[in-house]
């Protein structure tokens, strides 16, 4: 069976190492056989087993067929909850036993040299170290020793500005000399932190990153996972009955049960028919992919996101004496939204899809809703998305997509894009029962947006221009508009819409923020204002543009990130922002920060007022290879976060992790402080959008996103509630897993 993946996880010295099939069954590279619940399941395939497997599974059927004739049902559900319980039981031990093994050394330098047993001790100690004042230039590189001496091992060694960790004096351990005042004083001038290379996760060419929860998307792979490493599995697997009855216990028993992290991996490349799609569970570290049909049908992944739980939900009346009602069959617990295409040939016939039980074999299915290979208008094929996002524009509770486009037109340049924000729409049920309030088809049945008669949906243009990425808000909830913010990446600007709601949403109110930025590609809500200082004047997040949810819907925002892959200062033309530290040379991609205006004495300042940009940080550029000179530019896409869970109640402002793309670099920056101040800085007016560069990752590859999540990776030693930072590389095929930590100072 082909492996999709290696996950290697950077626990202790001699610390545990795994690879991870599709079923994600893991085959441990230990001399030791005491990890039972590691060790795939060896399945018989003699014929007598056979036999057995297949009377047993007839015994099953025939009993539970007598059972619905009240003969012993009884006794079939109980049967089905002792299995269920055993399964249960079974993973909880896996996991445990996995904690108790990996707490354990055992020697891997067996029969190495005394030369090459004190290589290895340099290379297995824990790498982990501080930030400070200064910045730091954090170096990824492949560690000859491991790649040829521990087979299957970690390869990455970390240098800190040009020297090893152990003798830099970033090094943890060396901090840990300094007295405890010494300490709380950095941490608290200069947000201090430790970080610690925890993992590496070898997957063939990651691209985006996406953190959802594991009791959506991926939920359904993981209970047929659970019960497939079951005994019983083996006695009942050829019976369809005895499948469906599990799985349904299964998911009864853990409805309800704690959300954790799940790690979702959209990988593609120019040569591969298909792309990739992977997700990975950040405590048990089991590793799923979709099926082949999906891969080759989604060509280019990009963004990968969830779907509403419900998709149809209000008590808004489409027809007289007619509601919607939350019906349970509308109710879509996992299933991923995945926008895809490119522009290069072959991969520029992207699309919309929605997967269904994305993992689970025995249920897995996709659908295009709009582009793709399907039948329809002209107009809506040849598109590439990036990202999309699911939004009740019609005021009738249908959760509809919204969505950027664009497309190469004949011909070469910039100026032969073309690009659209579009308004997929999600169709209406013919009826609704009465009865029930579910909503139905035509002839009766029940209503299925994704049924073959309803696709595609209706591809509706809003206006021209908008291509890659955007985020939503609401700048005045009196009113019936949202406003979409968006950046241009081949018209080079930045732009704001106001769309009305109503059964035909349209554009009501546009204008330009910035049409001096270059080409715009991130863009998201932030708030870099200290918790209570926000002056929001009711404008709150719809959606903040980001897959690292920092802010959720209802939020208060105080600016506008915005990447640029490149700046140019030109003379004239119309602008519609004052700039903040203009003294500052930009050269290369930046970051942009954009004030709100303070809507105190006017509510419309935000349409007519200037949006005060600052320059956060420049001199991005591009590190040219092979692999990416189609259309290459730095940086990528931005994010917000906070290094501890649930630190955004409190006074600290956010950090800023930024993903380099062709720079091939992953940065962190913390906020400015006035201790930081110096002769060479010129600070003015929006001392809030004042970041200074905390630590660069030089990954020697592309990176093209970054995740962020709160959960504990598998079983390495870190810190509680403290972030994760998940960078891929591409051209490296893995995804390093960095914890960052107090520095040994709660803070």
């Amino acid at each position: 069976m082909k492996s999709v993946g290696i996950l290697t996880v950077l626990l202790t010295p001699n610390s545990f190492e795994g690879f991870i099939s599709p079923q994600s069954k893991v085959i441990c590279r230990k001399r030791s056989r005491q990890y039972a619940g590691w060790i795939p399941l060896r399945r018989s395939l003699g014929c007598s087993g056979s036999l057995k497997r297949r009377s047993t599974s007839q015994s099953f059927n025939s009993t539970y067929k007598s059972s619905k004739g009240g003969v012993s049902r009884s006794i079939v559900d109980k049967e089905i909850s002792e299995i269920v319980e055993r399964i249960l039981l079974q993973s909880r031990k896996n996991r445990n036993d996995n904690k108790e093994e990996d707490s354990l050394q055992p020697s891997m330098k067996t029969g190495l040299t005394k030369v090459h047993l004190n290589i290895l001790s340099q290379t297995q100690s824990r790498q982990r170290f501080v930030s400070g004042q200064d910045p730091l230039r954090i170096t990824v590189k492949e560690n000859p020793t491991k790649k040829w001496l521990q087979k299957n091992a970690a390869t990455v060694q970390l240098l800190i500005n040009g020297t090893t960790v152990d003798n830099s004096f970033a090094s943890f351990d060396k901090f840990q000399w300094l007295d405890e005042d010494d300490r709380i004083n950095l941490v608290e001038q200069h947000s201090m932190h430790s970080f610690a290379l925890v993992g590496e996760i070898n997957i063939k060419k990651p691209g985006y990153l996406n953190i959802l929860s594991t009791n959506a998307a991926g939920s359904s792979a993981e209970l047929r996972r659970m019960a497939t490493t079951s005994k019983e599995w083996d006695r009942w697997k050829n019976s369809e009955l005895y499948k469906k009855l599990v799985y349904e216990e299964l998911g009864q028993q853990t409805v309800g049960r704690s959300s954790g992290d799940r790690l979702w991996i959209t990988g593609f490349s120019l040569s591969g028919k298909g792309g990739q799609i992977y997700s990975l569970d950040v405590e048990s570290g089991e590793i799923e992919s979709v099926n082949h049909r999906t891969c080759e049908a989604i060509r280019w992944p990009n963004e990968s996101n969830h779907v509403p739980k419900s998709l149809i939900e209000t008590t808004t009346p489409i027809t007289p004496n007619y509601n919607y009602h939350i019906h349970p069959e509308t109710l879509l617990d996992d299933a991923l939204l995945v926008s895809d295409g490119f522009l290069v040939p072959g991969k520029d016939k992207g699309g919309l899809y929605v997967i269904k039980n994305p993992g689970n074999k025995d249920a897995e299915w996709n659908v295009c809703l709009t582009g793709g290979s399907h039948i329809g208008p002209a107009e809506d094929h040849g598109w590439f998305y990036h990202r999309s996002v699911w939004i009740d524009l019609t005021n009738d509770g249908r959760k509809s997509i919204l969505t950027a486009r664009a497309k190469l037109k004949k011909g070469a340049g910039n100026s032969n894009f073309q690009s659209q924000l579009v308004w997929i729409e999600m169709p209406k049920p013919y009826r609704v029962d009465e009865a029930t309030g579910a909503p139905l088809e035509d002839d009766g049945t029940f209503f299925d947006p994704f049924n073959s008669r309803h696709l595609p949906w209706k591809s509706n243009v809003l206006v021209e221009g908008p291509d890659v990425m955007f985020s939503i808000a609401d700048m005045d909830p009196t009113d019936n508009t949202v406003e979409v913010f968006a950046s241009h990446f081949f018209n080079r600007k930045v732009t704001m819409h106001s769309i009305e709601r109503g059964d035909q949403p349209l554009i009501v109110f546009d204008r330009t923020i910035d049409n001096n930025c270059g080409a715009a590609f991130g863009c998201i809500l932030a708030n870099l204002d200290p918790a209570g200082k926000c002056n929001n004047n009711g404008r709150i997040v719809v959606d903040s543009g980001s897959t690292v949810p920092t802010l959720k819907v209802g939020d208060a925002f105080s600016h506008l990130l915005v990447t640029s892959h490149e700046c140019s200062h030109q003379e004239g033309g119309e602008s519609s922002f004052d700039e903040s530290n203009k003294s500052k040379k930009i050269n290369g991609g930046s970051l942009f920060a954009y004030r709100v205006p303070d809507s105190s004495n006017n509510k419309d300042a935000w349409k007519y007022e200037p949006w005060l940009r600052t320059l956060v940080i420049s001199d991005f550029n591009v590190k040219g290879q092979l692999n990416n000179m189609i259309n290459p530019g730095a940086p990528g896409f931005v994010y917000t976060f906070y290094a501890k869970k649930k630190k955004k109640d409190l006074i600290q402002r956010p950090l800023i992790a930024i993903a380099g793309d062709c720079a091939e670099s992953a940065y962190i920056l913390r906020p400015y402080h006035k201790e930081d101040n110096n002769e060479n800085d010129n600070i003015e007016e929006d001392l809030n959008a004042q970041y200074k560069l905390m630590c660069e990752i030089e990954c020697g590859s592309t990176v093209g996103s970054i995740g962020v999540g709160y959960d504990n990776f598998m079983y390495a030693e870190q810190e509680e509630n403290y972030a994760k930072l998940y960078i891929p590389c591409y051209e490296k095929d893995k995804i390093l897993v960095f914890a960052m930590g107090s520095g040994g100072v709660e803070k």
